[in-house]
């Protein structure tokens, strides 16, 4: 009985002590959590480090440019706006509904 008091107690003072120490082993495992994210992200190689916009930049400088057929500007193929049915390309949809606008207004009538 007297081993089974022992036991109550040691289990009891255990359980008080994880409760008033369980906010730091939660603010433990979350640092243990950005430690390993960080070793991760350095483990994958210098291009895991790069931003997002730095690498769409790279990748749009070794890509092919095209020109739009409103404004001219130059843009990447991947950016641009295309029609399903014509090979022009265009910078926004604005300029797009520019270009199909543009006929309507210089039409001529055979009146």
């Amino acid at each position: 009985m007297k081993y089974v008091l022992i036991f109550v107690l040691l289990a009891t003072l255990a359980g008080l002590i994880y409760w008033r120490l369980r906010p730091y082993i939660r603010m433990a495992r979350r640092f243990l959590g950005v430690v390993r994210d960080v070793r991760r992200v350095s483990e994958s190689g210098p291009a895991a480090n790069v931003p997002q916009r730095q690498r769409e930049r790279e990748s749009a400088s070794s890509e092919l440019l095209v020109r739009c057929a409103a404004c001219g500007t130059w843009l990447p193929a991947s950016r641009a706006v295309r029609l399903r049915s014509s090979q022009n390309a265009y910078c926004s949809h604005a300029c797009l509904e520019r270009a199909a606008d543009a006929p309507r207004n210089s039409r001529k009538t055979a009146s």
